[in-house]
């Protein structure tokens, strides 16, 4: 029994440093695995970001196109019945000198 018990503790004694070796590897690969999933959130959150900035630069240049169509219907608009008025002088015009 002694020859066993002596075979134990040599076996012991070469397993400790693997099992030591083991743990290590293990803690490594778990702060990995953390790194790992902080950078998948970290990147989530600032794709989220990078999303909601160009929504609201999107948004900004809606309000600008559409301001400008305003302005430019209203600008169409007013030439337009500048010119309608001019036309219709010019129609009087004609016809005042026709008369004559």
């Amino acid at each position: 029994m002694q020859c066993v018990d002596l075979f134990q503790e040599e076996l012991k004694t070469a397993l400790k440093p693997l099992q030591e070796k083991l743990k290590i590897f293990k803690d490594c690969k778990l702060n990995w695995s953390q790194t790992a999933e902080h950078i998948k959130i970290q990147a989530q959150h600032t794709e989220r970001q990078i999303k909601e900035e160009f929504e609201k630069l999107h948004q900004v240049l809606r309000d600008e196109e559409a301001a400008r169509i305003a302005a430019l219907r209203e600008e169409e608009e007013q030439k337009s019945q500048m010119m309608k008025e001019k036309i219709e002088k010019m129609s009087r015009d004609i016809s005042s000198l026709s008369d004559t």
